[in-house]
């Protein structure tokens, strides 16, 4: 493929064809084109590859064109889209239609082959196996074809307009114009423009806040997720999408996508391969050539703005400390108005061109064509001579026209030297390289204007100061095609060139905060941070040294930081107070300069001038309520050493550097703060377990727990807490699913495990918090295995002193049984003595009478054995009733002794509760010998022969709940009493009648089976216990 040198434009084949289009691709220069091409194009037979609309445009128009007239052949149409536009036209047509391009190649006769896709490496693959004598062309070159063709469609109208008769010359004026409409649409489709982008950007995305939002350049930040972070206003002002509208979403795309598709930031981010980006982007973009890994391309983008917009736009990496892309910075910069002044001027110029060819014979039309034109245009003739100047040049150049008209100084007002203009240049055809030689590579041929040049270039005598200018320079020739002068029309873009160079300044400044930002967010260790930070400053600024004075509390400002080779500067040595200058910055509290501190006459200068320092800046450091609490001094040895572009940048510097200050201090309170927790979390007497609210799952542990469960802690983190524990206890799965933010929950008694399986108890306390961010629970787990051992002690010396209280009664118990045995004992000797046989059944009997007395003898002392016994610990379903019972098998005989009367009111067939039986009877012996006692001592307080001693025990079930009452119609008890009746070792008994622990016990007992046990009482008429237990599940 032939490209002009800027790698956009094509430019005519010279030499490379043979065959029917030979020569109207590579025209003389005294050969008119048209001609050539009107002559040659006839009956030319063409392939087309590629179905698409681009087919569909180039077959209409071929048909449109009479067969007599320049309508060559169409032999084939190739494209795998069997429903794209061009291919359906062929199919209309009656062309041959194939999906493989290797058929078009079997035709026979075929002269051309059109490739109308745009894919280089597809056009490549053709051309390695094209066969001999068959010519290829690509899309650009075909678009020559077609806008010929669209040419010639036009000037044959007009041909047909001028041998009618009676023709309306509006008419013709009309088909003229859209003649020039027609040259001009097809030098639009034509033509492409690209410009550079700022240097890539590495910074975080903190940093990248204050940097991208003060920027006017529309700018956007995505992270390495695709997700923008940034969004800057100018951004909102050019797309018309707010920033919370955009921010931590992947929708960057839609300003300027219909539909979602990756843009260059996302290409970027991607690190996509150079051949992969060709497509996105086709030959419109290009590597930058001011940053490093940065893309650049120009786009037309439809939905900005009310009639769309030409952005040129840069995208950029942000590189962490460790090289890798961490996001990507794209700026964008809006064209639209520099575009359409380009496209108006190249369309001025071409028409300029063709009006000028076309009318050259009236000087008169001429000259009101250039003079009333606002664009400066100047024409000289085959001479060199200037026969135009007109008004709009004048003013551009300072020299009127009646000194320029009849002279060839046209280079005067350009240049201090003579020296070709571009119009001499057009009149001479020199070669390529002597253009060189006058323009370098500003040059090039205009993809619009045939022969025409066009180049940018800087005229210092224009103006004041000089100008950039932007100019396009057309042959004017004869009808023969012979050049017989040039037009030379001028654009002026200083004006463009002062936003570039703004644009280019401020890229360098976002770079260079981009790099300071990033190296002062790199590592938490701040002297690492500031050194990378002060680095890239030195590398920008080009200083010699860099200070950093920060504010004591007794409000003395002292040399923290030095960075640089002179020491004596920054007052380190000899404990020198801070010199005079530096206290002006912070009385201002802005940025102070110095061009040449040798003409300042503050005190302690000298200790700069012994140090070489002849240029100063300071910078006051800030915090958020605005008191300075430092000052950053930077001195070089050059005076006038700081540009005006580094000046607008010093006091960001200050600024990022001043937040990372204030940061730091707030990470070291920050990092106290979590030693003094960490101190405190793991010296805690207790383990404690930091859960997962969810699911459960250990998330950290202190030392403690650690210790005390023998786990290692990459062990133990991520165990559920369930595991340390009984997995299938519902109370504690249920308790940790339903506690809330309000409240507490304590678990009393659990069983855990520690590693090995060893069992002990604990009292677990659970409330609910934010750890790191997180909904957790934090779980307290005492060690109470001694204080239950203990406790279950205490309770089997309870039993011990109740068995010593009911030892009368066992005795009565058991002396019953013993006395039917001596009854048939005696029984059975006396009939021995006598000699008398007993009866079968009178043995009978007595055997049963034996066995049965036995069996209760037996089953007596086996109750007193297991009531004894020390309890296991372990939960079971009870029936109530049975302890109840139970009680009485070894208290019976002592009611009676007693004159007690019991009354057992208890409801059959009662749901079971959790419990274990021994325990359960122990607290109801309890209850009853305190209500015997009660009783006992109500008599002796009332004649005995007017107090009846009841003793009612009830059980029954309400709502799920199982209840049991053991009432007495004793002495009762008082309020101060029953508010102290369930303490230990509190007793109302006589000394040595009562340790005060059996009601204290019997409450530890119910509620460890999750019951309660409450008292009512009334002094002198009695007492009433009442137990409630919730029904097994």
């Amino acid at each position: 493929m032939n490209k002009s040198q800027n790698g956009i434009f094509p430019e005519p084949v010279k030499d490379e064809l043979s065959g029917p289009l030979q020569e109207p691709l590579a025209m003389s220069d005294t050969t008119n084109p048209m001609k050539r091409f009107r002559s040659l194009l006839p009956g030319t037979r063409i392939g087309i590859i590629g179905g698409k609309r681009f087919c569909r445009s180039f077959l209409e128009i071929i048909f449109r064109l009479s067969p007599d007239s320049i309508r060559p052949e169409i032999v084939g149409v190739a494209d795998l889209d069997s429903n794209g536009e061009g291919i359906l036209f062929a199919k209309e047509k009656n062309i041959f239609i194939a999906k493989n391009p290797l058929d078009l190649l079997m035709i026979k006769g075929m002269d051309l082959l059109l490739d109308l896709r745009g894919d280089d490496s597809a056009f490549k693959a053709v051309e390695e196996i094209l066969p001999s004598g068959l010519k290829l062309l690509d899309r650009l070159e075909a678009q020559l074809i077609l806008d010929l063709l669209r040419i010639e469609e036009k000037r044959l109208q007009i041909q047909h307009w001028r041998g009618l008769e009676n023709r309306d010359p509006e008419a013709i004026a009309g088909m003229f114009g859209e003649f020039l409409d027609a040259v001009s649409t097809a030098a639009r489709e034509r033509h492409v423009e690209s410009r550079r982008v700022w240097h890539a950007l590495r910074a975080g995305e903190k940093a990248m806040g204050q940097i991208v939002e003060a920027s006017t350049v529309p700018t956007f930040v995505i992270n390495k997720d695709h997700v923008v972070t940034q969004w800057n206003r100018a951004c909102e002002k050019l797309t018309g999408y707010l920033a919370k509208r955009m921010v931590g979403t992947s929708d960057h795309w839609k300003p300027f996508r219909s539909t979602k598709r990756h843009i260059m930031a996302d290409l970027i981010v991607e690190e996509i391969r150079e051949e992969d980006v060709f497509k996105y982007y086709g030959t419109l973009w290009r590597k930058s050539a001011l940053i490093e890994g940065a893309y650049e391309t120009e786009g037309y983008f439809h939905h900005l703005g009310d009639e769309g917009k030409w952005l040129f736009f840069t995208a950029a990496p942000i590189r962490g400390s460790d090289g890798s892309i961490v996001g990507a910075i794209e700026a964008l910069w809006d064209k639209t108005e520099e575009r359409r002044a380009q496209r108006q001027l190249e369309r001025y110029t071409k028409e300029l061109a063709l009006r000028t060819e076309k009318l050259l014979e009236s000087e008169r039309v001429m000259t009101q064509i250039i003079q009333g034109s606002t664009i400066p245009t100047f024409v000289i003739n085959r001479d060199h001579r200037v026969i135009h100047w007109n008004h709009a040049m004048g003013k551009l150049s300072g020299f009127p026209a009646e000194v320029m008209i009849g002279t060839n100084r046209q280079w005067e007002p350009f240049w201090e030297q003579e020296r070709p203009s571009m119009a001499d240049v057009i009149l001479n055809q020199i070669s390529e390289e002597e253009i060189r030689k006058l323009y370098g590579t500003q040059w090039r041929k205009s993809a619009l204007i045939q022969d025409a040049y066009e180049a940018e270039a800087f005229f210092p005598k224009l103006g004041n100061g000089g100008k950039w200018c932007y100019f396009t320079a057309a042959p004017i020739k004869a009808p023969d095609g012979t050049i017989i002068g040039a037009i030379e029309t001028l654009w002026d873009k200083t004006e463009d060139k002062k936003a570039e160079e703004d644009h280019k300044r401020h890229n360098r400044q976002l770079a260079a905060l981009a790099a300071i930002s990033t190296a002062l967010g790199s590592s938490l260790k701040l002297e690492e941070g500031l050194k990378e930070a002060v680095t890239e400053i030195f590398n920008y600024l080009a200083v010699d040294s860099f200070c950093i004075f920060l504010k004591e509390t007794d409000g003395r400002f002292v040399l923290k930081y030095f960075y640089g080779k002179e020491a004596v500067f920054c007052g380190k040595e000899n404990g020198q107070d801070l010199s005079e200058l530096l206290y002006q910055a912070i009385k201002h509290s802005h940025v102070v300069i110095y061009e040449n501190i040798i003409f300042e006459k503050y005190q302690g200068m000298q200790r700069y001038l012994n140090a070489g320092i002849q240029s100063l800046a300071l910078i006051p450091l800030i915090d958020k309520n605005g008191q300075v609490f430092g000052v950053i001094q930077i001195g070089s040895k050059a005076s006038q050493n700081f540009t005006a572009e580094q000046k607008n940048i010093l006091s960001l510097i200050g600024n990022r550097i001043g937040v990372a200050l204030e940061n730091y201090q707030l990470y070291e309170q920050y990092r106290k703060s979590e030693e003094k927790y960490r101190f405190l979390f793991n010296n805690d007497p207790n383990p404690i377990f930091i859960l997962d609210s969810d699911n459960f799952e250990i998330l950290d542990l202190n030392d403690r727990a650690r210790d005390c469960y023998g786990y290692k802690r990459d062990e133990i983190l991520g165990m559920s807490f369930l595991d340390v524990g009984e997995k299938d206890d519902e109370e504690i799965v249920k308790g940790l699913r339903t506690i809330s933010n309000s409240r507490s929950v304590l678990f009393s008694k659990k069983r855990h495990f520690r590693k090995g399986g060893a069992p002990f108890f604990v009292n677990i306390h659970v409330s609910r918090s934010d750890y790191n961010e997180k909904d957790v629970l934090i779980a307290s787990t005492a060690d109470i295995s001694e204080s239950m051992e203990k406790e279950a002690q205490l309770i089997q010396a309870s039993k011990m002193t109740t068995l010593g209280l009911m030892a009368a009664g066992m005795a009565h118990e058991i002396n019953q049984p013993l006395n039917v045995l001596q009854v048939c004992a005696d029984t059975l000797l006396k009939s021995f003595n006598k000699g008398v046989s007993l009866k079968a059944e009178d043995l009978r009997s007595m055997a049963d009478d034996i066995s049965q007395n036995v069996q209760r003898a037996a089953g007596i002392i086996k109750h007193m054995r297991d009531f004894s016994r020390m309890s296991e610990g372990v939960q079971s379903q009870v029936d109530i009733n049975d302890p109840i019972r139970d009680v009485f098998k070894v208290l019976g005989h002592q009611l009676k002794m007693h004159r007690v009367e019991l009354v057992l009111d208890l409801t059959c067939h009662l749901p079971d509760i959790l419990a274990e039986s021994n325990r359960l009877e122990q607290v109801f012996i309890n209850l009853v010998t305190n209500a015997v006692d009660a009783m006992d001592e109500q008599e002796r307080r009332v004649s005995p022969a007017t107090i009846q001693k009841k003793l009612c025990i009830r059980s029954y079930t309400e709502n799920d709940t199982v209840i049991a009452t053991v009432s007495d119609s004793g002495t009762g008890m008082t309020r101060e009493v029953m508010d102290k009746i369930f303490e230990p070792f509190f007793t109302t008994k006589e000394v040595g009648k009562g340790t005060g622990l059996g009601v204290s016990i019997s409450y530890g007992i119910v509620k460890d089976y999750n019951g309660t046990i409450s008292v009512r009482s009334e002094v002198g008429k009695g007492t009433t216990f009442e137990l409630r237990f919730p029904v097994a599940s």
